[in-house]
């Protein structure tokens, strides 16, 4: 009995070590599930820019005045994906900068992971920031979806002052809780967690989400709201989260540009 007690520990032990191995093979394909397409971004006057860390960085930047805002897009996106956006913001008076990851688009050679994204978009940044004339007192952060958690990272390193995050999430481990069970955040290794970041976040907030948001809840843009020493959060009534940006008022529309223009 002894020794068959002790090859169940073994085997046990076995299956345990190799599924610690295969979290990230097993998690990150739900996380960052990339289109398998390179978005070519026109804007006026726009240029694609590099950068350098152990992998080239890539994205878009179009002049339009003093202050940039960075965009970061959705896991299921590339930074092409945010130019109808981009231009908005750029006929208000901004210069746009719109990010692309390691693993999408025209970085799709790449290892996608949330190291590597925070240490590409952290370069690509700073690098446009340098090139352009552009300082982080005069940049605001725009995460959508998985790329809030790019924003909130980059905003806690001191990029930007102020940060605007449309359908957010807690972390990527509460999101596999509630699309999946409890045990689902034990095989998530890349966490995105803003929940913990957001009490050290000092510059002004502002959260979009939709009410009816059955990818990621409204309670979680309600939490962090909560979290956030300068948040105020807009709730957009009737939208879902791939339906957002269509669903916002013309009145919310001019509430996000005025304060993205505050000083």
């Amino acid at each position: 009995m002894r020794r068959i007690l002790i090859s169940l520990v073994v085997v046990l032990a076995v299956l345990f070590v190799a599924l610690v191995s295969l979290r990230g093979a097993i998690s990150r394909p739900l996380i960052f599930p990339a289109p398998k397409m390179r978005l070519e971004v026109q804007l006026p006057d726009g240029s694609l820019e590099t950068a350098r860390t152990d992998r080239v960085a890539y994205g878009y930047y179009a002049p339009g005045g003093k202050k940039l805002i960075v965009f970061f897009h959705g896991n299921g996106e590339v930074m092409g994906s945010m130019q109808d956006l981009a231009a908005q913001m750029l006929r208000e008076g901004f210069s746009v900068l719109l990010a692309e990851y390691p693993g999408y688009g025209y970085a799709a050679e790449y290892s996608v992971s949330e190291q590597n994204i925070y240490a590409d978009c952290m370069a690509l940044v700073q690098s446009v920031q340098l090139k352009y004339g552009h300082l982080p007192a005069d940049t605001t952060l725009w995460g959508f979806s998985l790329g809030t958690g790019v924003a909130v990272e980059l905003a806690a390193r001191k990029q930007g002052e102020r940060l605007i995050l449309m359908a957010p999430f807690t972390s990527t481990g509460d999101a596999a809780e509630y699309h999946f069970f409890a045990a689902a955040r034990w095989l998530i290794v890349d966490y995105f967690d803003n929940k913990a970041k957001a009490p050290t976040i000092s510059c002004p907030t502002l959260i979009v989400h939709g009410e009816r948001d059955r990818v990621l809840p409204f309670k979680m843009g309600q939490e962090l709201a909560g979290l956030l020493p300068k948040a105020a959060l807009i709730a957009v009534a009737d939208a879902d989260h791939n339906d957002l940006f269509s669903r916002i008022s013309s009145a919310d529309w001019q509430d996000i540009v005025r304060f993205a223009k505050a000083s």
